[in-house]
């Protein structure tokens, strides 16, 4: 009879013992799966920040390709060169704070003192192409305004040519 109390009294701790250790081992694969997402979400980090930064000086080349095409660049070429260089900065903030792209090219442009933020809004307006893009405020959008801003100052062709003919 004590036998039986002493066998259902120790059952569950021993139960409870070998679920514990479950949970233990449980939890030390949960600690290794965890610290290799953050191994690779940082990789993933880098990899995005090198892509940005790649991505801006491409698009920089155009910008200054197609300004040197023309005698008289558009008024709207520092608003493109702004926007290129404002990627990588935009691909940061979006990781590190979850800022959106409006809100980062408003921080960037105030560091960079050369453009407002209104100024930027303005031509992006002007013009109904970039215009939609901006409205997405996404990091996507925002590269493709940025392209379609670049195809645009390529495909500039003033009123009348400042060039002397020669």
């Amino acid at each position: 009879m004590w036998m039986l109390l002493l066998l259902i009294a120790v059952a569950p701790i021993v139960f409870l013992a070998v679920k514990l250790d479950q949970l233990s081992k449980m939890q030390n694969r949960l600690k290794v799966q965890l610290h290799f997402a953050q191994q690779q979400s940082v990789q993933l980090e880098h990899l995005a920040f090198w892509l940005a930064e790649e991505q801006s000086q491409q698009l920089l080349v155009k910008v200054h390709q197609a300004g040197r095409t023309h005698a008289k660049v558009p008024v709207w070429y520092l608003h493109t060169e702004l926007l290129c260089k404002a990627i990588p900065v935009l691909c940061k903030e979006l990781a590190k704070q979850g800022t959106l792209p409006r809100q980062a090219v408003a921080k960037f442009l105030k560091q960079q003192n050369q453009l407002s933020f209104n100024e930027m809004e303005n031509f992006l307006r002007h013009h109904p192409v970039l215009t939609e893009f901006w409205q997405s405020n996404t990091m996507t959008s925002y590269l493709k305004l940025c392209q379609r801003a670049v195809e645009m100052l390529q495909e500039y062709k003033p009123a009348h040519s400042d060039r002397l003919a020669g």
